[in-house]
């Protein structure tokens, strides 16, 4: 049967013309040309695969950068145990295990001293006294938590002298503790070097330390009420004159209130976390404020302005100055040709701290002089200036670091610190060494032409409390040789560590009448006053030249008997005392 080009076979539609041609082009493997619609499926596609892959890459990235920084570090979280004392404030805790690393430079781990510093045990008063001792006073460049204890300068000062000055007899300590100025460094002179009778007392000074002798920067600064600081501080009388003050207790009314009124946003916190987690992040984190300043803190800007409500002389002092990020505290000492009125306060503070430690000095028979860090400039930069402005006249003399560290060819600021932190690195406490190395043998005479103290050293507070307790016999002895004064139960050991005061304190008083037992107390027929040892309330404790002593209060009724002694959940009972109250011997026991 014959068709025609317009006829239908029989049940089939004809093909048209188009689709005649798509078939023979199909038939010659000639791809058809795509529509609009499948360029844009092709793309997405391909954009996809390609955001995947980019998404793959950064996983890796990071997975490997985390396996980089994790197996890179003996450890990650730092522990540096910490204890506030009346009459010093904060510090170590003695004999205690410290760690700390920045998570990408140092990893250190270093143990305190007797005393609570990072520094070896305190040398003997006898072989200090026979020596050219040289104390080391200052805040955590002194501390110097970033390098072991063997590296720190004072040490190597020493080592240096032996070779070059023995003649000489050089010893060394260093008391440090980070964040602290001048005014609050004081009383690491009184109640520690003094009692080593140091030939040469060494200020550290770093470009912080004028906002931290400065009690409204200092709170500011850690988030305190200037007038109820942790440490020892400063105060200006009505009279214009500048008094010290002792460390206020810590607790919440320390604290600045909080002006933000809502929590931080769920993405800070979340990066925080991140941050505290994960050591990747933690360099992401370092990187981003070196490349991005800090933005405003609305916190820091609410402090200021509740200082500025709480006393005319505050506002007055804060006239024309409201700092917005945390570097407004302490840049204007250091790049401001006009201080504002609250930074000219500041430097008073700090004149005042140099003339306490210039009178020591004279009375204890010591030279004074001052080592400058690597962040402080030379001659001609600002903050340089305004110390020696403030040293020179007081006849205190000042090391210039960095140019020591510049006439070896070196830059203070890049080759003495960390690449990611700026504390000295182990070169950079050479070179401190090598500065002070310098300048006795220029001042030989500091040593050989020593002066007499005008009064003998008087024992520090820690040592007098300690001492003043242990006059009279114990009413038992066990572990603790235990005391009664004045309705307080003391305990005492020496030689003693932190080691035997982690275990908790347990202390039973049974009353002469039961009545005078709270309720929930009566049925078992004593008071449980245990008690852990630490250094807040109404515990008294310190562990101080391998004596520790721990004061707990009793109550006011009527005692007949007392049971105490020190115990673990998993070992039980260590160690017990009991003894009659006004006996004049006490049971013991183990």
């Amino acid at each position: 049967m014959k068709t025609h080009g317009n006829d239908e076979v029989r049940g089939q539609p004809t093909a048209t013309g188009e689709q005649r041609t798509l078939s023979s082009t199909r038939r010659r493997g000639v791809k058809p040309h795509p529509s609009v619609a499948g360029h844009i499926r092709r793309a997405l596609r391909l954009a996809g695969w390609n955001a995947l892959l980019l998404l793959a890459g950064v996983a890796l990235i990071g997975v490997v950068g985390e396996m980089y920084f994790r197996l890179r570090a003996p450890f990650l979280e730092n522990d540096a145990p910490s204890a506030w004392f009346p009459t010093i404030g904060r510090i170590y805790t003695p004999n205690a295990e410290a760690r700390w690393t920045n998570r990408l430079d140092f990893w250190t781990e270093s143990r305190t001293n007797s005393l609570g510093f990072l520094d070896r045990e305190p040398i003997g008063l006898e072989r200090a006294a026979a020596s050219c001792h040289i104390a080391m006073i200052g805040d955590s460049y002194v501390e110097a938590r970033e390098v072991p204890i063997a590296d720190k300068f004072h040490v190597r000062l020493e080592e240096l002298a032996a070779e070059e000055l023995r003649h000489l007899d050089i010893t060394t300590s260093a008391f440090g503790i980070w964040n602290t100025g001048q005014v609050n460094q004081l009383a690491y002179y009184d109640e520690f070097a003094r009692t080593l009778r140091p030939a040469l007392l060494v200020l550290v000074f770093v470009d912080n330390d004028f906002m931290n002798n400065a009690p409204i920067l200092d709170g500011l600064q850690r988030g305190m009420d200037p007038d109820r600081l942790i440490e020892v501080s400063a105060t200006r009388g009505a009279d214009g004159t500048i008094t010290l003050r002792p460390p206020h207790p810590p607790s919440a009314e320390s604290r600045l209130a909080t002006m933000t009124s809502t929590s931080p946003p769920w993405y800070t916190r979340v990066t925080d976390r991140l941050v505290d987690m994960s050591p990747l992040a933690r360099w992401l984190q370092i990187k981003k404020r070196a490349w991005f300043p800090a933005d405003t803190d609305p916190e820091l800007i609410a402090w200021v302005a509740l200082l500025s409500r709480r006393s005319p002389r505050y506002a007055a002092l804060f006239d024309g100055w409201r700092p917005t990020t945390w570097g407004d505290l302490q840049e204007p000492f250091l790049y401001a040709q006009d201080l504002p009125p609250v930074y000219e306060d500041g430097l008073d503070f700090t004149g005042f701290a140099l003339d306490q430690f210039r009178e020591r000095a004279d009375r204890d028979g010591a030279a004074l002089v001052i080592l400058t860090s690597n962040y402080m400039g030379t001659r001609g930069d600002l903050g340089f200036d305004r110390l020696t402005a403030l040293a020179e006249p007081r006849g205190i003399p000042v090391i210039d670091y960095n140019d020591y560290v510049l006439r070896q060819g070196a830059e203070p600021r890049r080759d003495a610190a960390w690449a990611h932190d700026g504390h000295w690195n182990m070169a950079g406490h050479q070179w401190a060494a090598e500065a002070l190395l310098e300048y006795l043998k220029e001042n030989q005479e500091i040593c050989t032409r020593r002066k007499s103290p005008t009064s003998p050293p008087p024992p520090p507070s820690w040592l007098t409390a300690y001492e003043s307790v242990a006059s009279g016999e114990p009413v038992a002895r066990s572990d603790f040789d235990i005391y009664l004064r004045e309705n307080t139960v003391s305990y005492l050991k020496s030689p003693c560590s932190a080691v035997d005061v982690q275990a908790p304190f347990f202390l039973h008083v049974v009353p002469e009448d039961v009545e005078h037992l709270p309720a929930n107390r009566q049925q078992y027929g004593f008071d449980n006053l245990d008690f852990h040892y630490n250094n807040h309330g109404s515990i008294r404790a310190s562990v101080f030249g391998g004596r520790c002593i721990a004061k707990r209060p009793l109550p006011d009724y009527p005692i007949v008997r007392i049971r105490t002694g020190q115990f673990t959940p998993d070992d039980g009972q260590l160690w017990k005392a009991e003894f009659p109250v006004g006996a004049e011997e006490g049971g013991q026991g183990r």
